[in-house]
């Protein structure tokens, strides 16, 4: 199955001369449909992706024990938090406009958790002073 797309751009290729996007799925499935294979090869990249997600954010890429039941108990509570943390992306970003659905770990400590600030001793209260204009309050 190939497909053929026009480039947003409008750069032209050197050995095609058009501004195209080629993409090709070879496959020996005679069975099904261009759209069933289509389909089903795109599940297999959005599970590719969770795995790049648990290698990278999860740490499954550098394991932490030598046996194999330790690190599958590991890999099973990182799944958990994996699930906790999507649940809580998906509660907070309803209810705040700087985070989305979409985000991996890294950009969301980023966006969320590194915000420079200092306790502030005023009226016998401590009070959190942040040093951003984003609305962090409405989390709570």
């Amino acid at each position: 199955m190939i497909s053929r797309e026009l480039k947003d751009d409008a750069q032209g290729n050197l050995f095609t001369k058009d501004n195209c996007v080629y993409r090709g799925i070879l496959t020996n499935d005679y069975e099904n449909t261009s759209e069933e294979v289509l389909r089903f090869y795109n599940q297999r990249g959005a599970s590719e992706n969770i795995f790049d997600v648990m290698n990278n954010d999860f740490c499954w890429n550098r394991l932490p024990f030598s046996f194999m039941n330790q690190n599958l108990i590991f890999m099973i509570i990182m799944m958990m938090c994996r699930a906790i943390y999507k649940w809580a992306l998906q509660m907070w970003c309803k209810k705040i406009d700087f985070i989305k659905e979409n985000f991996r770990l890294k950009k969301f400590i980023f966006r969320l958790i590194n915000v420079a600030g200092k306790w502030l001793y005023r009226s016998r209260q401590n009070i959190l002073k942040l040093y951003t204009d984003k609305k962090y309050e409405l989390i709570i």
